[in-house]
């Protein structure tokens, strides 16, 4: 029997803590995938999508967008009044707790179903969209 909770766990890595927190409905936008990370002293979500090569039986998973500091959603990219911004190493920290959390999901029974397929493969490869998240500079601003 297949352990559905095992999806929505989260997975403790050295980085932090990331969830899969399932679908969520954008503002005038089809459902969204999103998930969530504990770091740097808050919870953050982020959206997540799969998109396919061309011949359209592998697919990728990009990262669109990340810091959002609720699971509520106004859009993909992210926006100074409803996400945070992050110093580099802040998101060299985020890039590689997510692309963890996507190869632990990946080995689950119950993929989320981003990585979910029964007639494609996923080739392993994640791609963080440009803009994906807030840059915050070194002096703080």
């Amino acid at each position: 029997m297949v352990n559905y909770v095992k999806t929505f766990d989260w997975f403790d890595f050295l980085q932090g803590r990331i969830r899969y927190e399932g679908r969520a409905r954008g503002r005038d936008e089809p459902p969204i995938e999103v998930f969530a990370i504990e770091a740097f002293g808050s919870t953050y979500y982020g959206e997540i999508r799969r998109d396919f090569l061309p011949d359209a039986k592998t697919y990728f998973v990009r990262v669109v967008s990340f810091g959002r500091l609720e699971k509520d959603w106004y859009g993909s990219e992210p926006d100074p009044r409803f996400c945070a911004s992050f110093l580099p190493s802040q998101l060299e920290d985020a890039q590689t707790l997510i692309c963890q959390g996507i190869t632990a999901w990946n080995e689950l029974e119950d993929k989320p179903s981003f990585l979910f397929s029964t007639r494609s493969r996923f080739t392993g490869d994640v791609v963080f969209q440009v803009g994906w998240a807030l840059l915050k500079e070194e002096n703080g601003s």
